[in-house]
């Protein structure tokens, strides 16, 4: 039994880099659009958030890793791991993208129904399996 159902137009999977600034751009091009974040962990920050050994640092330099619209100000072009986090985390923040991201749910299963041009998504949480559907589908969960 799904403890959950939810249907947006669009469900990213993933609050790392590139979920978040799926978000943005989704939010700016398409405001009309509803969506929701599912996220795996209990934070934002996807590989910046996982990995935290002693001297992680990103191997691109931050002006053309981070988002187009919202330069990368701080001062390292190659910037370490909790400069990297917090950048994604406050991106979500300020562009209020971190109020539609449900954390603790890891993709499971997602299945196109083409007759009724809808996916549905699977979900493992603490509470039990959650069901999502959605118009659209986007993969933002990275390598990890």
């Amino acid at each position: 039994m799904t403890t959950d159902s939810h249907h947006v137009d669009v469900l990213i999977i993933g609050a790392g880099i590139s979920g978040i600034g799926c978000a943005w751009h989704l939010q700016k091009s398409c405001p009309e659009l509803s969506y929701t974040i599912l996220e795996a962990r209990d934070a934002i920050g996807g590989t910046w958030d996982l990995f935290r050994y002693p001297g992680i640092r990103s191997d691109s330099d931050m002006y053309t890793f981070g988002f187009a619209f919202r330069p990368w100000t701080a001062g390292e072009a190659f910037a370490d791991g909790p400069s990297i986090r917090e950048y994604v985390r406050s991106t979500a923040r300020d562009n209020r993208i971190d109020g539609r991201i449900r954390y603790g749910h890891r993709m499971t299963r997602a299945a196109f129904d083409s007759a009724r041009a809808r996916w549905t998504v699977l979900a493992d949480t603490a509470d039990g399996p959650a069901s999502f559907t959605a118009r659209f589908l986007v993969n933002c969960s990275g390598y990890y």
